[in-house]
């Protein structure tokens, strides 16, 4: 994460990253291109009702906005390119024990996943993670349906969207297709989830979680260890394809294991990498 101490700091490398000038910007924003150079020289502040702007149009998590978008700003560590920031140099990376140190713990800031703007983060973030082919919105909003608990979305103090956890109950056909790249996420269909969960093995397919800081990632998988440590399954799989090698180090410490890793050419185009497992040893200690 990098440092920023203004807000016109900020807007600089915004542009640069998605290769947009001050007239694109301006044109996102409905401003004119003066307002855009005022801003970026810090030589006036954004004006409240435009900060919403930022955060639904640019994606720019709202904390950070207010930190920097005043007389007196509040330096932020912040990462532009995976929406995720900290307000200490301290609490940027957590082990995955961290996670589990208190299950119990609980925010009225999480709610179930039903709206379609909520569904529209979750296509977001996943094209922040550099997947170019997400699944059909209907999944999602089907998969939340059947599996209200574990398709989550997380606000702000102040009731912006701060995070999400969507997880697909996939029928076992489905989930080997793709363990072995038979078939890929986006083909799955409205007729390969499932609301059996009493098959065995139920397959969980972990299809997108994020948290823009580290407290509230802990809420999202907070959610998600409690599920399955109060649920105690005796047989079921936890699988998914992630983007991030920060999520795949984290997943792996809880007892995934990594089962393929695809070769992409594009260096700009994050490596999608296949685990799955269960979080049995993590929880209990014990293997399922």
């Amino acid at each position: 994460m990098k440092k920023y101490d203004s807000l016109g700091e900020l807007l600089i490398d915004y542009r640069t990253l998605n290769k947009m000038s001050q007239l694109d910007l301006a044109s996102l924003l409905d401003v004119d291109t003066r307002t855009i150079i005022r801003w970026e020289k810090n030589e006036t502040l954004i004006k409240p009702e435009k900060e919403k702007d930022l955060v639904e149009k640019m994606f720019i998590p709202y904390q950070v906005i207010r930190n920097l978008n005043t007389d007196n700003p509040l330096s932020v560590f912040y990462n532009p390119e995976l929406r995720t920031y900290s307000l200490s140099a301290l609490m940027q990376k957590a082990s995955a024990s961290w996670y589990k140190e208190d299950l119990a713990v609980e925010s009225d800031r999480i709610h179930f996943l039903s709206k379609d703007r909520d569904v529209e983060f979750v296509e977001d973030i996943q094209e922040v993670n550099k997947n170019l082919k997400p699944i059909k919105p209907e999944l999602i909003k089907e998969a939340a349906k059947i599996l209200p608990e574990l398709n989550l979305v997380l606000h702000d103090q102040s009731g912006f969207y701060a995070g999400h956890i969507t997880v697909l109950p996939i029928k076992y056909e489905a989930y080997i297709k793709i363990r072995e790249q038979e078939m890929k996420e986006d083909s799955l269909s409205l007729t390969d989830l499932t609301s059996n969960f009493l098959h065995k093995p139920m397959v969980f397919y972990y299809y997108s979680m994020y948290a823009d800081t580290l407290e509230n990632a802990y809420y999202i998988m907070n959610r998600l260890l409690g599920y399955f440590k109060k649920k105690k399954f005796k047989d079921y799989v936890f699988a998914g394809t992630t983007y991030r090698e920060n999520k795949v180090e984290i997943l792996r410490e809880m007892g995934l294991k990594m089962v393929w890793e695809e070769t992409i050419e594009d260096t700009t185009i994050l490596k999608p990498v296949f685990l799955e497992g269960n979080f049995d040893m993590f929880l209990f200690g014990r293997m399922s």
